[in-house]
């Protein structure tokens, strides 16, 4: 009987130790793949500057042409590099810095009109 209740807790003490050593396991891959997938992010982030810069150079295009430039130029970037392309977070990440551009480059004149907008926009 007291081989049984050593053999049992033996076998209860190595259940535990396998739980524990597959749930760490587990979150280390998650840890390790989200690790992956921000550094891929940040590289593509950071080469999108230069291509919008480019394209910002082609005066006889439409802004959604100048965005497919971009959009193909870090296409063809994560394929050269291996890295995963999500062609709506690159979308969304051009019109995020498209737009901050706008804002910081915009002239004295337009931002008081757009304050005054702003101002009127929030009375009503």
């Amino acid at each position: 009987m007291e081989k049984i209740e050593v053999i049992l807790s033996i076998a209860g003490t190595i259940f535990g130790l396998a739980v524990t050593a597959l749930t760490f396991i587990v979150k280390f891959a998650k840890t390790a793949k989200a690790k992956r997938w921000a550094q891929q992010f940040v590289e593509i982030s950071n080469a999108i500057v230069p291509y919008i810069e480019e394209a910002e150079k082609f005066t006889h295009y439409s802004g959604s042409e100048k965005k497919e430039y971009v959009i193909t130029k870090v296409n063809q970037l994560a394929i050269k590099k291996g890295l995963e392309f999500n062609i709506k977070e690159v979308s969304a990440k051009i019109e995020e810095l498209v737009l901050l551009s706008k804002q910081i480059n915009m002239r004295d004149k337009d931002k008081y009109v757009s304050i005054k907008n702003s101002a009127v926009i929030e009375q009503t």
